[in-house]
């Protein structure tokens, strides 16, 4: 039998070109159980984040909406919160959940009084207390989660909330006119610890924004508030206006 019939160009070649057969010896149980921790520890490491990532990206273009005031259908918020609740299972993260309250809060806005405005205001409220509960140092999520409690009527954990907002970011643009707002309904159930944050807000709102604190000035809820709380700027806030704003 003519053997360079059965043989590859290589093998006929021979000598180091040739080559090397499989090994039918089977692999040793440590490069097994070796095989297994690192697949695990890629999966652990990578996987799920990525997953959780992809799915998310669907509910990117329902939270622009609302962001930029033209929220989508309540079928496109739904679909949206409902990717945002897959992307959890596979990766737990406060900044989603926090994402999540704002479409069930918006889907609970445009529900007829009812039962399923109840149980949407219900679950947009679970998903702000465990955005916070994941990642604290979240401002926004703070600042919702306030609004949420104010309006299921428990107060006092509302004014926790917006106390909590303050101390994770006071210098927030977005947020700054809506935390004074909130805290001038809250304003009979706030401590002195509150009340003191409060008018700091007020102060550091007058830096940035004082045009919005002049006319929040004119309001009789607002005036003696606002007085008080600008008697109290010091010279390194007056510096900073100044810096912002020239002498005016």
């Amino acid at each position: 039998m003519d053997v360079t019939a059965t043989t590859t160009p290589s093998e006929r070649a021979g000598g180091a070109f040739t080559r090397p057969r499989a090994s039918t010896q089977p692999s040793s149980p440590v490069s097994a159980i070796l095989g297994l921790v690192v697949g695990g520890l890629l999966l652990w490491m990578g996987t799920p984040q990525l997953v959780a990532a992809l799915l998310a990206l669907d509910a990117d273009a329902a939270l622009q909406g609302v962001r930029s005031g033209s929220p989508g259908s309540p079928d496109q918020l739904a679909m949206a919160g409902e990717a945002l609740t897959t992307a959890n299972r596979w990766e737990k993260s406060g900044e989603r959940e926090a994402a999540r309250a704002v479409l069930l809060t918006f889907q609970a806005q445009g529900a007829p009084p009812g039962p399923d405005r109840d149980r949407l205001s219900a679950e947009a409220l679970a998903a702000a207390s465990a955005a916070v509960r994941l990642a604290p140092g979240q401002p926004h999520a703070w600042a919702h989660l306030a609004t949420l409690l104010e309006r299921s009527g428990d107060r006092k954990r509302a004014v926790e909330a917006l106390r909590l907002s303050i101390l994770s970011g006071a210098v927030e643009p977005a947020l700054m006119m809506w935390r004074i707002e909130t805290a001038l309904r809250l304003r009979g159930d706030m401590d002195a610890e509150a009340l003191s944050l409060l008018r700091r807000q007020i102060r550091l709102a007058w830096i940035i924004m004082p045009d919005e604190i002049a006319a929040l000035s004119k309001r009789p809820d607002a005036h003696d508030l606002v007085t008080e709380s600008l008697s109290l700027l010091n010279e390194e806030e007056m510096a900073h206006y100044v810096r912002l704003h020239g002498k005016r």
